[in-house]
């Protein structure tokens, strides 16, 4: 099979690039063919929290944050498709130094300058939004209603099923990718059900990306970080006053692709919370009756070889430590049940920024890695951005300098 772009990795960000050079090429001309080594979405994109907001602190990272989430706040509606996505709104804690309180003015200011929804909360606010959080009478935050979370199988699933009615193939089972370069210039993939010919190839291969480049002799210095999540009891919800968000929206006469999703109208117990203070972010998963505990930052993340399994789980300490941090913060957690846990990975950079773009040393290899979390919220703007890149076209999704590959120089 020959293809005008081949994606390696069927999570988030493959699925993306795949739906977004699907809507570019011609299927019979420009073929754009997916391969992935398991199901789609087996690896960590499967098994994120996928919690999307546009609350950071670097300008690039909130315009496309920004765009990103006014594409899924849409998407059920452009497409006719559902990615699970809710808007449950997203509070953010500043930590209480008083550096950390200039930040968040900042902070504040420079994403309102972006025209993103953002708008700073007092501790009065903060308690009305979320209903028996603790925190200081003086106390701030900032209040992205715009913001919350995606299902993250969901959403692999239909960027991947709308690619394919654009046109593009999707190949899973597909094992021992090697990258075949001739003459300084790559020619398709190598696999172990065969070749496969290609004018372009993108590394979308998370944690595999180190390994796959290296068989190249290309060094980049990428680390594998292991992350964990601790599951608690979903508190209940209260839905006497019969919220319509949470009614039965029925089949009526709509086309049955336009029924309103369940992922997007079950009830949840509170907003996602991402506490900077106590360095804890949780989000609800209604789906499961459960909520999410993920930590903050990189600095307590351990590094590893390589790729972890789908059936990791998180170390007693973390759950300890996550149990400790929610239940202080929001106390009505204390009397709910554990419901497990689980442990993935997330490749990072030193400067904490993604890398796309292609790889100097080899003509038509693009790589795309290093989002330290944050796949689901870049997704769409990365996907739309490599590809104008990989067809010569202007790039409007971002800056491709902030992700140039060749910014670390001999670091690798």
């Amino acid at each position: 099979m020959k293809a005008k772009i081949l994606i390696i990795g069927g999570g988030g960000m493959g699925t993306s690039i795949a739906l977004h050079a699907a809507t570019r090429c011609d299927p019979l001309d420009e073929p754009v063919l997916l391969i992935e080594r398991d199901r789609l979405g087996a690896g960590s994109s499967g098994r994120s929290g996928a919690i999307v907001h546009a609350a950071y602190s670097d300008r690039v990272l909130c315009g496309m944050a920004r765009d990103s989430l006014k594409q899924y706040v849409h998407f059920t509606t452009h497409t006719g498709r559902s990615v699970g996505h809710r808007k449950t709104g997203v509070l953010i804690l500043p930590g209480e130094s008083e550096e950390e309180r200039e930040h968040h003015h900042t902070d504040l200011a420079m994403q309102r300058s972006l025209g993103i929804n953002a708008e700073e909360l007092d501790a009065e606010g903060i308690r009305a939004r979320v209903p028996g959080i603790e925190v200081a009478d003086d106390a701030v935050g900032i209040w992205q209603a715009d913001g919350g979370y995606l299902e993250p199988s969901r959403t692999i699933e239909t960027f991947a099923r709308l690619a394919r009615e654009r046109g593009a193939t999707t190949r899973t089972g597909i094992t021992g990718p090697r990258v075949m370069v001739e003459d300084g210039r790559v020619v398709g993939v190598e696999t172990d059900q065969g070749s496969f010919e290609a004018e372009h190839v993108v590394l979308a291969t998370g944690a595999w990306t180190r390994v796959l480049l290296g068989e190249l002799g290309v060094k980049w210095p990428l680390r594998v970080l292991r992350t964990e999540e601790h599951f608690l009891e979903m508190p209940p919800v209260d839905i006497s006053d019969e919220d319509e968000g949470f009614q039965d929206q029925g089949g009526g006469g709509h086309e049955a692709r336009f029924v309103p999703d369940p992922l997007e109208t079950l009830p949840v117990a509170h907003p996602v919370v991402v506490d900077r203070e106590s360095c804890f972010h949780i989000r609800c998963d209604p789906q499961e009756g459960r909520s999410r505990v993920g930590r903050l930052g990189f600095k307590k993340l351990p590094e590893i070889d390589g790729p972890l399994g789908p059936a990791e789980q998180a170390s007693g300490e973390f759950s300890d430590w996550a149990r400790t941090k929610v239940t202080s913060r929001l106390p009505f957690y204390g009397e709910l049940e554990d419901r497990g846990s689980n442990a993935s990975h997330i490749t990072v950079t030193p400067d904490g920024r993604g890398i796309v773009g292609e790889v100097p040393e080899v003509k038509g290899l693009w790589v795309v890695t290093g989002f330290s979390g944050l796949d689901y919220t870049l997704a769409p703007s990365i996907g739309e951005g490599l590809v104008q890149m990989i067809l010569g076209k202007p790039v409007s999704a971002f800056d491709p300098s902030f992700f140039a590959p060749d910014r670390f120089g001999d670091q690798g």
